[in-house]
């Protein structure tokens, strides 16, 4: 559930037809009640250019929120665009979820994973996977921002990407987008796959997500609003 949060929690990245700054903030509400604010800012590279891209992501609680789901995440990740594809270079994230608080450090190499810190840290246990073995796998905040960045129309949602946390792995897949009008929903999932608990598996693997989209200049869909069921409750964030 943490993963998941963490993640949607940063669906807001939106990219520009030009380069500069990213600056967007949600307002994230579980259960129907305001539960937090969503901010991602940071720069890249103009659409359909290659350069260098920075974001920085975080989840901050209402205090209502904390008191009976004390959720929260700061994240930044740095790396590079190549042929269209978001490539991470330096990972760092911080996030809790009830009583579990994570700190987490990866680097990359050839497009692989390497763990720099995760704590606190545990023993091995079954379940555990190689990090060097999850190639091509991103960090959550570059996959939040590489699936749901401005698009344009012949682009939108239809994608799957991999993402690595330290230890997890998971998976967001989006369908191709059912348009109405200016607006263009899109149905998708979040689904655990693998290095949870037996208890985590158990609890829920797949997540649904709905994404709406809101046609602009230039053929460019923005998000304007996407929603998902967790475990607590059903979840949803609108742009402010």
């Amino acid at each position: 559930m943490r993963l998941l949060l963490t993640t949607l929690a940063l669906l807001n990245s939106t990219g520009f037809t030009y380069a500069g700054d990213i600056d967007q903030t949600f307002g994230f509400y579980v259960a129907g009640l305001k539960a937090g604010t969503i901010r991602l800012i940071g720069t890249e590279p103009a659409l359909g250019e290659d350069g260098p891209y920075t974001l920085h992501g975080t989840l901050t609680p209402t205090s209502i929120m904390r008191r009976f789901h004390d959720v929260g995440y700061d994240g930044r990740v740095d790396g590079a665009v190549s042929d269209g594809q978001f490539v991470p270079q330096n990972y760092e994230g911080q996030s809790r979820s009830e009583s579990r608080q994570t700190d987490v450090q990866l680097t990359y190499k050839d497009s692989r994973p390497q763990v720099v810190r995760y704590a606190p840290e545990r023993g091995s246990h079954p379940y555990d996977i190689d990090p060097a073995a999850q190639n091509d796998a991103v960090d959550p905040l570059t996959a939040a921002h590489m699936l749901l960045r401005d698009q344009r129309g012949a682009d939108l949602c239809d994608r799957t990407l991999d993402l690595f946390d330290g230890r997890r792995l998971s998976r967001l897949e989006v369908d191709a987008p059912i348009h109405n009008g200016a607006k263009a929903i899109c149905e998708g999932r979040y689904t655990r796959v693998a290095g949870f608990s037996p208890e985590d598996m158990q609890e829920q693997v797949n997540f649904p997500i709905t994404l709406v989209y809101i046609k602009g200049d230039a053929d460019l869909y923005t998000l304007s609003f996407f929603k998902t069921d967790t475990t607590f409750g059903p979840a949803e964030a609108a742009r402010r």
